[in-house]
């Protein structure tokens, strides 16, 4: 029996390829367009071949959440649960933060958006925050901030990043316009100064990256 393209593409299909389709409806259009038909006609096969991987499209919303917050939150926790020097700590968190293969921007804000219409995913969007907020807290205190200081300054630092992104003013300003406000931002951040070595390590790594992509 011959089997057509669009059934062998349908037997090819992954799971991840329907998250992945339905992670950039999302993104780009908001949580209610993301339905079965548009993502079969989308991804070019029939609507059948969504329930190999899903029995509903409840339950390909709660994988977006799930892909969201190992995603998201994951990487956050990770670098600065390593952190050996505050030094260290600040500027893996800067690095997750601008590497977007790592932490993805735009994904946290769709969530951020679909979480003002589901009191469901709010409360799940706060209990994110509230761990990210906790690992950066964490890291404060093992350097020698005291509570409440060390919860203060992880809730301006991980506020101020969510509002950086929620008013897109990586926009209006270049690389080297950010690079050069590292030291004030650090000193902003944790009250100290940034060894003037690591800080010039750092830029100099961020430029290697720029000059790539």
């Amino acid at each position: 029996m011959q089997v057509t393209q669009k059934e062998d593409r349908q037997t090819r299909l992954t799971r991840d390829d329907w998250i992945d389709a339905a992670l950039r409806l999302l993104i780009d259009s908001g949580v209610d367009a993301i339905q079965i038909t548009v993502l079969s006609r989308s991804l070019g096969v029939t609507r059948g071949s969504f329930y190999w991987h899903f029995d509903s499209r409840e339950s390909l919303l709660d994988a977006l959440v799930h892909q969201w917050r190992s995603r998201n939150t994951g990487v956050i926790v990770d670098a600065v649960s390593k952190a050996e020097t505050l030094d260290d700590g600040i500027l893996a968190l800067f690095a997750v933060w601008t590497d977007h293969r790592r932490f993805d921007p735009a994904l946290d804000q769709a969530i951020r958006n679909w979480a003002r219409y589901d009191d469901a995913l709010r409360a799940r969007l706060k209990a994110e925050d509230d761990a990210r907020i906790d690992a950066v807290a964490a890291m404060f205190q093992r350097f020698d901030y005291p509570q409440p200081e060390a919860f203060i300054r992880a809730r301006v630092i991980c506020f101020t990043q969510i509002t950086y992104y929620a008013l897109d003013i990586a926009a209006g300003e270049t690389d080297a316009q950010r690079m050069s406000y590292l030291e004030a931002y650090f000193r902003c951040f944790t009250g100290r100064d940034i060894n003037p070595g690591t800080a010039n390590a750092y830029r100099d790594i961020l430029m290697r990256g720029a000059q790539k992509s």
